[in-house]
């Protein structure tokens, strides 16, 4: 047989294509030509391939790299400071009031560390609505992850719903949604199609009926999908209710927005009858199971997944770890039905592979390693004592696993990652860049209250 020349062949120990029937493959390994994956399974007979390169190895798992269908990646200025509040308070309070005086280049300099993080972690493809969208495509498009942005659209002032003030100014919201449009316009398709662009209506209660007709009107006319939050809060129901006379999901049905094309987030408080108005349109779910037990309250996954929405994992504004993520659910589900079984190791996985790459509508071309699919893909180190003696199971990764056990990283067939570092963004530039900013960031944050402020000129340390 004449040998094949390929760019990339990685090796693994074991292999988790997560394909039909979720075979676990000892011994295999991975070809790459270009773009995409020529063969995903049992290493091929030595004199098969002549890569350009290797990677991976003896000691190394391979699995898909993660999906994160619903992130904030530059909202890591907000790391310690809300995770022992209130959904309510960690927002109105904190977040929501700080946001509005980050500066433009300040959003720049986090989404690039962002980025840096979703790659560290083996997040290889983001779904991410916030500030500035055009920063973080840039940075997207220089580090190599795969990313679908958009812009954070809403017509009320955030920084006033803590005083109750839920005021909508139309012009805002006019503003915002063309500012949204344009980043779609000029990034949608950018990176050689790694870059896609949403339409990102904030949320169900920040967001007037007349203004979510008119993004999804937008959304249709240029093709692409939307983002929402939605059933996030008791507030946000509650108003909902008294506005409209039904839970927030039936409100996004009854404005035409849901559809098969929008990722909403959260569904925390969603009754039996948003649920159904999810279902009915053929909206997709993301799931963020390392928010909810910091909040105390956990969605109901079972009556989501039992009525057949499309759901997939995805981090928020958390830990950006899709193992402790899975772990969270596991944990969660177990606890909530008292049943060790109530959601396995081996779906976990595809959550946050598959499953989220369906709630993106990538599933045809990333969230599995089979022939014909982007090699999207990453390398974890299992010679390690926490995950020693490894004997292959899906528990093996799902349970014992860390962020920091990932060795590298392919998206589009280019490494990535490796050595566990960022190969094409300048990790220690972007963290000099940050560290002169945290004692502005750290004072703004006291001044509105923040619970967990340390360092030079903060109280405790005078």
């Amino acid at each position: 047989m004449r040998m094949r020349e390929i760019d990339l062949l990685v090796e693994a120990e074991f292999l988790y294509p997560v394909s039909e029937g979720n075979p676990i493959v000892h011994g295999g390994e991975v070809a790459i030509a270009g773009d995409r994956i020529l063969h995903a399974g049992p290493a091929m007979p030595a004199g098969t391939w002549r890569p350009a390169r290797r990677l991976g190895g003896r000691g190394r798992a391979v699995l898909p790299g993660f999906v994160n269908c619903h992130s904030h990646a530059a909202s890591i200025v907000f790391r310690s400071q809300t995770d022992d509040r209130a959904a309510k308070s960690a927002l109105f309070d904190v977040a929501f009031r700080m946001e509005k005086d980050i500066a433009d280049e300040e959003w720049a300099l986090l989404a690039e560390v962002g980025c840096a993080d979703m790659l560290r972690a083996g997040i290889t493809t983001i779904n991410d609505i916030w500030y500035a969208p055009w920063h973080l495509a840039a940075a997207v498009e220089r580090c190599g992850l795969r990313a679908q942005i958009a812009h954070k659209v809403f017509d009320v002032r955030l920084e006033e719903l803590h005083r109750g003030d839920w005021t909508h100014l139309a012009a805002r919201g006019e503003a915002r949604l063309r500012d949204g449009v344009d980043f779609v316009a000029r990034w949608h398709g950018a990176a050689g199609g790694r870059i896609g662009g949403r339409i990102g209506t904030h949320a169900t209660d920040t967001c007037a009926p007349g203004l979510l007709r008119d993004a999804r009107a937008e959304a249709t006319r240029l093709g692409v999908g939307m983002h929402v939050h939605a059933a996030q809060s008791a507030g946000e129901v509650e108003r909902i209710l008294a506005a409209h006379g039904c839970g927030p999901l039936e409100h996004l049905r009854d404005t035409g927005m849901l559809a098969d094309d929008v990722v909403v987030a959260h569904l925390t408080l969603a009754t039996d009858a948003d649920l159904d108005a999810v279902r009915e349109t053929g909206a997709r779910y993301a799931h963020c199971p390392t928010i909810y037990p910091r909040r105390g309250r956990y969605p109901r996954l079972d009556a989501i997944l039992s009525r057949g929405i499309p759901t997939g994992f995805a981090t928020d504004w958390m830990q950006n770890d899709p193992f402790e993520g899975m772990r969270n659910a596991m944990n969660a589900m177990r606890l909530l039905r008292a049943d060790p079984a109530a959601l396995e190791c081996a779906e976990a996985i595809r959550l946050h592979t598959m499953g989220a790459a369906r709630v993106m509508g990538l599933d045809a071309e990333i969230g599995s390693l089979e022939p014909g699919k982007k090699a999207d893909l990453v390398v974890v180190d299992i010679d390690r004592p926490h995950l020693q003696p490894y004997y292959g199971a899906h528990a093996a990764l799902a349970f014992y696993a860390r962020a920091g056990d990932v060795e590298a990283s392919v998206v589009d067939g280019r490494v990535v990652l490796e050595g566990g570092r960022p190969v094409l963004l300048d990790e220690a530039r972007a963290l000099a860049a940050l560290a002169p900013r945290i004692p502005a960031w750290r004072g703004r944050l006291e001044a509105l209250g923040s619970r967990a402020v340390f360092g030079p000129g903060c109280a405790c340390c005078g």
